[in-house]
């Protein structure tokens, strides 16, 4: 329900539409209320669904605005900030989501590069997917082309993150409980990357 009506309502308004204006021709051509109030329950209902999809904030949506705030504090260079995003026990996976995690340890010292040898001088987002997996879970297929510091030229690189509310109530917080690197140029990227 979240990825066809929060995430995406166009198909519902979409169908609505469509609804609306055949039973509203019909009830212009003579006839009568049935198909007037036809028209005027798509139209609420797909009214309803695009308000409802802009109140509602899904843990997909969740997840993609915390990986657009990863991306964003890399380009800035600033490894503390961005690590502030992951969780404490957050793993980092090679190739595939299932492989062997390394630790959050790794995660840091990849981090720590980006105001190194591996700073970006220029960075574009060319996909973005999201996804609710849970009520408290969401997923993103990120893809870059990044020129950083050491490369000189663009490397497109692909990444799954996925993001997990953490804790209850007011401390509740989005954060990072797994990054894939799946991959580099098209291919699995190396493991000793960093």
């Amino acid at each position: 329900m979240d990825a066809w009506l929060f995430e995406n309502p166009l198909p519902l308004a979409t169908i609505c539409g469509a609804v609306a204006v055949v039973a509203a021709w019909r009830a212009l051509s003579g006839g009568g209320r049935i198909p007037a109030a036809a028209a005027a329950i798509a139209v609420l209902c797909g009214a309803t669904g695009i308000l409802a999809a802009r109140l509602v904030v899904t843990p997909g949506e969740e997840a993609k605005a915390v990986a657009e705030e990863l991306v964003r504090l890399a380009e800035e260079a600033e490894p503390l900030r961005a690590l502030d995003l992951f969780a404490p026990n957050a793993v980092l996976n090679y190739q595939r989501r299932e492989n062997q995690g390394l630790p959050i340890a790794t995660i840091r010292r990849a981090l720590g590069t980006l105001n190194g040898v591996h700073a970006i001088e220029s960075n574009r987002v060319t996909r973005l997917r999201f996804a609710t997996l849970d009520a408290r879970t969401g997923e993103v297929e990120l893809s870059c082309t990044t020129v950083t510091m050491r490369s000189g030229s663009a490397i497109p690189t692909s990444w799954v993150l996925r993001v997990r509310r953490m804790g209850e109530g007011e401390s509740a917080r989005w954060l990072i409980d797994r990054i894939t690197f799946e991959s580099m140029f098209g291919k699995p990227p190396p493991m000793n990357l960093w």
